[in-house]
């Protein structure tokens, strides 16, 4: 399900209205409605949708506004409330905040204060548990340089494209991790900060910590130095995805290179899909063999595992039958070579489907996203067709 949250907006001011409605609706995942005429007051019945935050204007008199609260808390006792007042005077402040709203805030409103004050509500809730967990998904490569942080990445910025969607990716490659740079962001933290202050750990503070990538997808680095990978434990990573599966809807982690331990055992228990990448060759299946028995070992569900290769081009030295013979299971997924256009990409820090969306790699990756959120087990197609556009 969405991560969303339902605004309220009752003002007197039409133009403040007005602008406050234009703010909250560039916010992802808000909906957000202008009620006239008391509406709230009227209770949940009069309403479709139960808004977790009203925004309300103050009034001269306190008793007046400690009424129209006690009136909107009897219809919805959960929801959070903002009260924007002219008054800035620090008696009517703490007058207004001691009855427990949760924001107070002065015209003009500036944006971006407006958006970190519904994000904490937002998080807040995620907290506390009262909102559905989003999906995970684990990328690991059977060797270095496969590009499963180029499928990390791309599949993220495609799931983060649908408006409904809300996408973090999780850099968990720590002693190496480069999807940063594949996202041209300088993040100000990474895990190991959320690591050094583990116990203020809560959905506000990873919120916090996470750095805007693009619309809709937020990114969590890997360390920026090796050293301070040192004391990442597995215990940190299950408490860092659990919370990210509060506030996402997707959660994709990109994870080290054959590495097994406890902190990529915690983001595979968390998963519902292991993407192992593989190309096609020789090492790279041999590697994968050993890592789906690896895993396996450690008891990963099999159905868990799927294995997708990159570069793949038709009519290569090694056949898909033989590598599915080698690896006993399906091939699920076919990514085309297309080295020139994702090396471009790298170097610019765009990722393919923004950069070059029209090349035949970025629509694969595009639909690679779409069965991500809509899974046909039974399909055959699995990113590229052969003769007369038959699946391969």
């Amino acid at each position: 399900m969405p991560i969303k949250i339902n605004i309220a907006v009752e003002l007197t001011d039409s133009m403040l209205a007005k602008a406050i409605m234009n703010d909250l609706q560039a916010i992802p995942n808000v909906s957000a409605v202008q009620w006239f005429d008391s509406m709230g007051e009227k209770g949940a019945s009069s309403v479709k949708d139960a808004p977790q935050i009203f925004i309300i204007d103050d009034r001269s008199d306190r008793q007046q506004l400690n009424n129209r609260l006690a009136l909107l808390r009897e219809g919805f006792p959960s929801a959070a409330y903002f009260v924007i007042s002219s008054d800035q005077s620090p008696q009517r402040i703490i007058e207004v905040m001691k009855t427990g709203v949760a924001e107070y805030l002065v015209p003009p409103i500036d944006s971006k204060v407006l958006h970190n004050a519904v994000e904490d509500i937002r998080a807040k809730l995620a907290n506390e548990g009262k909102i559905a967990r989003g999906s995970v998904y684990s990328f690991i490569s059977s060797k270095g340089g496969l590009g499963a942080s180029v499928i990390a990445v791309n599949t993220a910025y495609a799931l983060a494209q649908k408006k409904e969607s809300s996408v973090a990716l999780f850099d968990l490659s720590l002693q190496s991790g480069d999807a940063s740079v594949m996202l041209d962001v300088i993040p100000e933290t990474s895990i190991s900060d959320l690591v050094k202050n583990f116990h203020r750990m809560d959905a506000s503070f990873l919120s916090a910590a996470m750095t805007k990538a693009f619309k809709r997808l937020d990114f969590l680095a890997a360390p920026t130095s090796p050293n301070d990978c040192q004391g990442i434990s597995g215990e940190h990573i299950a408490a860092i995805i659990e919370l990210g599966k509060k506030l996402y809807d997707h959660l994709l982690i990109d994870c080290t290179s054959m590495q097994v331990n406890d902190g990529s055992l915690e983001a595979f228990d968390a998963s519902e899909k292991i993407f192992v990448v593989i190309d096609l060759s020789v090492p790279a299946i041999r590697n994968a063999a050993r890592l789906c028995e690896l895993l396996e070992k450690h008891r990963v569900p099999p159905g868990k595992i799927e294995v997708i290769a990159n570069r793949f081009i038709k009519g290569g030295t090694l056949s898909l039958a033989e590598v599915e013979k080698t690896l006993e299971t399906r091939v699920s997924w076919l990514f085309p070579n297309d080295f020139k256009s994702v090396i471009s990409s790298i170097n610019k820090g765009i990722p393919l489907l923004k950069f070059n969306p029209g090349c035949p790699l970025a629509k694969n990756l595009a639909s690679f996203a779409e069965m991500l959120k809509k899974p046909q087990p039974n399909e055959k197609f699995r990113g590229i067709r052969g003769t007369f556009g038959r699946a391969i």
